[in-house]
């Protein structure tokens, strides 16, 4: 699965904006919408921020292996 499905996968799972993801993780909304859109790839530290993030909020583990395997 390509890394922006996944955050919209995990966006729509847990019922939250781009912005609020944004502000969970500690980044920038454009990061995020970047992400999204398939313009930009995270680094290693914000693939493990955002594998932390789905653990502590419980999303489906399919997703949290998709993300592991990046």
């Amino acid at each position: 699965m390509a890394f922006g499905k996944i955050i919209k996968s995990i966006r729509k799972q847990l019922g939250i904006t781009q912005e609020q993801l944004a502000h969970e993780l500690n980044v920038s909304f454009s990061t995020i919408n970047r992400w999204e859109n398939g313009h930009r790839v995270p680094n290693k530290l914000a693939i493990v921020c955002l594998i932390e993030f789905c653990r502590n909020n419980a999303v489906d583990t399919t997703i949290i292996s998709e993300l592991e395997k990046l």
